[in-house]
């Protein structure tokens, strides 16, 4: 790709950076309330609602994904090379979380709290076997690479919508039919759970941004914004089939923003653009740290009132996923990128 869609888009980097702190903030409250001091029910509830970050990551992944490699070739050099960015880009930074919970979990079993049961293979390849991982935040990591695998079809077959437009099928006659998915502990059935139509509400927006005029800014934010306003209002259970239309609202919402940016007249912050490149790796730490804050508040009178510790378990979740970026995801990546690119230069260099 060339121009302007090679540059970064710096309102889904800013999307990124909501969604992250949206559930660092939500696990905050449930580490606070569980270890320190309960919240009033207004504030858990409104915490609560950070969960849909996750939903939030969703629609931006299927927008990136799309945007990245709607223009690749088709075959199988393309497929490789997007297999290897994008394990590359999921392992890298989850392998070291990933082995030091089950290191923790093998030594000091007691450090969960709720005792839960988890599943080594899926700790270590987040594929579905029925039982979640050691890092529990990672059953969206299983999830995630469902997507990457059916996406890779994109680079083989010429009717790719067709088969998106059959796994949304699927995914609706499977809600129709009430088939259990479960989200914290997929199985391949998961792959029709209904929070997977979110990667395609993102696919779609990106498909709109393509190919519509940005004039689309202005009504695509009204509507995305009413539908979203709507969505809460309805009270909508968040663990139900309808949690596709908060999904379907944020990526109206996010081709408006896209929109406007490609437009000239709006551009995410700096530091927003930091913390979206540092999202996943805020994803991937936060909760155990964020409940080690809670735990140390709770022997502490000082931080033991809930605004204390909910405070300290955000602020630990934020700045230990940051450290973890700038110490350890970020130069592992670039080291890797140019190992790769030293390789296809040795390659392509005459003989």
């Amino acid at each position: 790709m060339t121009g302007r869609r090679d540059r970064v888009i710096t309102v889904l980097q800013a999307g990124r950076a909501v969604a992250a702190l949206s559930i660092v903030a939500y696990h905050a409250a449930i580490a606070t309330r569980d270890y320190a001091q309960a919240l009033p029910e207004a504030a858990f509830f409104a915490f609560e609602r950070g969960a849909f970050g996750v939903d939030f990551f969703f629609v931006l992944s299927g927008f990136i994904i799309l945007h990245a490699h709607r223009d690749d070739p088709a075959g199988a050099a393309a497929a490789r090379a997007y297999a290897v960015k994008r394990l590359m880009r999921i392992y890298v930074p989850y392998w070291p979380v990933a082995l030091a919970m089950i290191g923790l979990y093998l030594v000091l079993p007691q450090v969960s709290g709720s005792q839960r049961s988890w599943s080594l293979v899926t700790s270590l390849t987040l594929l579905p076997t029925g039982a979640p991982p050691a890092l529990a935040a990672a059953w969206t990591l299983v999830h995630e690479m469902m997507f990457y695998a059916l996406f890779l079809l994109s680079y083989f077959v010429r009717g790719f919508a067709w088969i998106v437009a059959a796994w949304v099928g699927l995914i609706l006659a499977g809600i129709w039919l009430g088939l259990e998915t479960s989200y914290a502990a997929p199985t391949w059935l998961s792959l029709f759970a209904p929070i997977n139509a979110e990667f395609v509400a993102g696919m779609l927006a990106a498909l709109a941004v393509r190919r519509a005029s940005p004039a689309w800014a202005g009504p695509a934010l009204v509507i995305g914004l009413a539908a979203l306003v709507a969505f809460f209002a309805l009270g909508t259970d968040p663990a139900g089939p309808a949690r596709m239309g908060f999904g379907f609202a944020v990526a109206v919402l996010v081709a408006g923003a896209v929109w406007l940016e490609r437009a000239g007249s709006l551009a995410a912050p700096g530091w927003m653009i930091l913390l979206g490149d540092a999202s996943y790796a805020i994803y991937l730490v936060h909760n155990p740290v964020a409940s080690l804050g809670a735990r140390i508040a709770g022997r502490f009178e000082a931080l033991r009132p809930w605004p204390v510790s909910l405070a300290l378990c955000i602020l630990l979740g934020v700045g230990f996923g940051l450290a973890y970026h700038l110490a350890f995801e970020r130069p592992a990546l670039a080291f890797l990128r140019r190992r790769q690119a030293r390789g296809r230069s040795l390659a392509q260099a005459p003989r």
